[in-house]
């Protein structure tokens, strides 16, 4: 009489078949997740989107312009915290767009609170909120560090401060389909060599964690880009996934001014932070 139950062979098989299932659906799930990620991402940029064509509407069709310059340098990934002008036009800043879309507290000067919709999901929104608040907050700096570029007022920028593909697709004084407003932060910090983006095949990269502890998932001070993608924002409200392909990712630190990076009507803005689209 046979008895019940599995034999060696039986049971590796079963646990053969497993592990084979297992090996196919992981990066299915995977996959799903980064795509699902994205879509959160890709709904953050709209809304800043909405909001700054919402803003311009109330400003006589004019745009605000990059919030930060230090000796003419740009840094699209700051935002001003007060109205501020630079040659008569109104820069990036928190008192201007907030009333639109509420990304920080309405007494950000005195607490530095932001929510969830200064950062993508990747990168870690409660680091992202304690980076404002711990690294950058107005008791610091006269502006803050989100993980979104802001290029409007691309025609501002000194010419050997920027490639010349930059001024062909940035958005200039006008919102347009074809020129790029908003994107996740691609970013090349060159005073510590550190990249900072929100999508790579190790994570998201963000350095200078002596504030904030990095949590999982984080890549501290990576001296090499893994970018794996960023979503854009055009003039006109629609959002564009941009890959980055593996074997021409991010220029190095030596040839960061690569001006055909990323293929055609990608490059460079220059600072002591190389923000890169």
């Amino acid at each position: 009489m046979r008895k019940n139950g599995f034999t060696l062979i039986e049971l590796l098989v079963v646990i053969a078949i497993i592990a084979l299932l297992l090996s196919i659906l992981i990066p299915t799930l995977r996959g799903a997740k980064e795509i699902a990620i994205r879509i959160v991402c890709a709904s953050r940029l709209r809304q800043w989107g909405t909001a700054i064509q919402m803003y311009t509407a109330d400003n006589g069709q004019e745009l605000m312009r990059m919030g930060q310059y230090w000796g003419g340098n740009p840094y699209p990934h700051y935002i001003n915290i007060r109205y501020a002008e630079q040659g008569r036009k109104a820069l990036w800043s928190i008192e201007g767009i907030n009333p639109y879309i509420n990304a920080f507290s309405d007494t950000f000067v005195t607490d530095g609170l932001a929510n969830d919709m200064v950062t993508c999901v990747n990168c870690s929104d409660d680091f992202m909120m304690d980076w404002i608040k711990e690294v950058n907050w107005a008791d610091r700096h006269s502006f803050v560090e989100t993980a979104y570029s802001y290029f409007a007022g691309a025609d501002l920028v000194h010419e050997n401060r920027i490639s010349s593909n930059a001024k062909k697709v940035l958005v200039t004084d006008e919102l347009r389909s074809d020129r790029l407003l908003m994107a996740e932060i691609l970013n090349l910090d060159t005073s510590d060599g550190a990249y900072r983006y929100n999508h790579g095949k190790s994570g998201w990269s963000w350095n200078e964690s002596y504030r904030v502890n990095p949590p999982p998932g984080h890549k501290v001070n990576s001296p090499n880009a893994e970018a794996t993608g960023r979503s854009q924002l055009f003039g006109d409200g629609h959002i564009e996934w941009r890959k980055i392909d593996s074997d021409n990712n991010i220029p190095i630190t030596a040839d960061r001014f690569k001006e055909e990076w990323n293929g055609p009507g990608s490059g460079w803005m220059a600072s002591n932070d190389t923000s890169f689209f």
